[in-house]
């Protein structure tokens, strides 16, 4: 596997795989608003291949798109504070079998307030257990998440294997919240993916359901979506998406990871529909997730 450290200085061509399938990302849902400076500096990627994303329509002489950025930077394993997270997701998925990964996620809602707007802020947040006022400015969920989960059926087990040959790639919300997009380009993020998994999963009549969460990463945690599978009674997270990507990245071992094992020891559920886990005066807020994770056996 590749060392999960990562570089930290990319100066290697952007891979064909790479730009094959940001091509199928509309023009038209792209920002261009990452100047050149902040391009290179905050997502680890040298002058070489700001240039090579350039001459391939990735960018133009203002600036790039920040989801082609990332892409580019996890496909060629920069590190920088966009692509921290999967070394950690691999680090937690490498928990013994039959541990317990244990985690402490701090809410922080941020104010919605507009510029012009006085007085203090009323911030609430979704926990697994319903919303929770914030009177100190954050709230405490404790997760308890097993390394080790049931296998697939054999109709789970088709359906996983299919949306593994989906290739995972940060889109842009335009696009990315629509599963039928994925069907026609076979490219998904974590929303239209686990939609579409969803949609497809129950039209085959399957028990599947749609989950809301985080994907673990301590330091900071970040929102995340998935599927889960109803296997032997009990509620399988599973995420073919992010098992391919980590695949293909060389942050797992392909000897022992396929799409059909659960990544539950890194997903944490607040609740099963899409929509804002924080709000402020009853508007939709932005949340940080502070995240501690020790591993263990059960108590």
């Amino acid at each position: 596997m590749r060392d999960t450290a990562r570089d930290t200085t990319l100066d290697g061509p952007v891979p064909d795989d790479t730009l094959r399938a940001l091509r199928l990302v509309p023009d038209g849902a792209r920002g261009f608003d990452v100047p050149w400076d902040s391009a290179g500096r905050d997502y680890g990627l040298s002058p070489d291949v700001l240039r090579a994303m350039l001459a391939e329509g990735l960018g133009r002489p203002s600036g790039f798109d920040h989801f082609d950025l990332l892409n580019v930077a996890l496909d060629l394993g920069a590190r920088s504070l966009w692509t921290f997270g999967p070394a950690s997701w691999a680090k937690g998925l490498r928990a013994p079998a039959g541990t317990v990964v244990r985690a402490e996620v701090e809410f922080v809602p941020e104010c919605a307030h507009e510029p012009d707007e006085g007085g203090p802020c009323d911030l609430r947040v979704l926990l697994p257990d319903g919303w929770a006022a914030c009177p100190g400015g954050s709230a405490v969920a404790r997760f308890e998440l097993p390394a080790s989960w049931p296998p697939p059926g054999p109709g789970a087990a088709e359906l996983l294997e299919e949306f593994g040959r989906v290739r995972f790639v940060r889109l842009p919300m335009t696009v990315g919240l629509d599963p039928d997009f994925v069907g026609r380009t076979g490219i998904a993020d974590c929303t239209g993916g686990s939609l579409r998994l969803v949609r497809e999963g129950r039209r085959r009549g399957l028990p599947v359901r749609l989950a809301q969460g985080v994907i673990l990463s301590p330091p900071f945690s970040v929102l995340h979506y998935w599927a889960e599978i109803e296997t032997d009674g009990v509620w399988v997270p599973h995420d073919p998406l992010i098992v391919g990507a980590m695949l293909r990245w060389g942050l797992l071992d392909p000897t022992g990871w396929t799409a059909l094992r659960s990544t539950g020891a890194i997903l944490a559920r607040i609740s099963g529909e899409m929509g804002p886990v924080g709000l402020d005066a009853g508007r939709p807020a932005g949340v940080s997730f502070a995240t501690t994770v020790t591993t263990g056996t059960r108590g």
